[in-house]
């Protein structure tokens, strides 16, 4: 049994019992787990976080019980099957449709991972909506589709909504799904939140000149 199995199952029990208020107590010996009629459904959520590393696993097992609040606990076999994985992209459109202000610890953790890619991939902040490897589109869409960034940490971003415009209309609802649709309520929220807007258009500058320098300093050991 790996120990990716064994943190997925410990994940699974810890947010299940503290959601319903239960204690628990992690388990540490798996000794022929394997023969457990449990590890079947542990072996398929293995392979399905591995495939798909976006999922914040989490989330992932908290979802439902956000969702279906009349049902006590979802097991393992429910969280292995197609069910889950309908409740989780439900669960995550209804957090993006949470006031902006409420989605500060979402946007910091989005504004880590673009400052992460800016540096690795040497590109400046303000060129980030605009910067493709080999893809059509840039890749803050396929970012954004793969849940890696919240769509407000691109609100401070200029030329997100004319390249919006811009895509297909298949290409846009294939990529950009509801946000695609609804940039300017996005927008329109986001001029008039009370903490997040202020946040934000802080933290581009603050950002901006650690980016620069950070890729200044790397190039001159070059």
């Amino acid at each position: 049994m790996t120990e990716t199995e064994k943190r997925i199952y410990n994940k699974h029990l810890a947010i299940s019992r503290s959601l319903r208020n239960k204690p628990f107590k992690l388990k540490g010996d798996f000794t022929d787990f394997e023969n457990n009629p449990k590890y079947v459904s542990l072996k398929r959520l293995s392979v399905f976080f591995s495939r798909y590393p976006n999922i914040d696993i989490d989330t992932y097992f908290i979802a439902p019980y956000k969702i279906y609040k009349d049902v006590d606990h979802f097991d393992l076999n429910y969280f292995a099957s197609p069910r889950a994985i309908k409740t989780y992209t439900i669960y995550k459109q209804q957090q993006e449709m949470l006031s902006p202000d409420k989605q500060i610890s979402d946007v910091k953790n989005s504004l880590f991972f673009i400052v992460k890619f800016c540096i690795t991939n040497k590109v400046q902040l303000h060129d980030y909506p605009s910067f493709k490897f080999t893809g059509m589109s840039p890749e803050w869409v396929y970012h954004l589709k793969n849940k890696k960034i919240n769509p407000y940490s691109l609100m401070e971003f200029t030329g997100i909504f004319p390249y919006i415009n811009e895509m297909p209309f298949d290409e846009r609802e294939l990529l950009l799904g509801n946000f695609g649709k609804t940039y300017p309520d996005f927008k329109s929220r986001y001029n008039s939140s009370n903490e997040l807007k202020s946040f934000l258009s802080k933290a581009f500058i603050t950002l901006k000149l650690f980016i620069d320098k950070s890729l200044n300093s790397s190039n001159s050991y070059v």
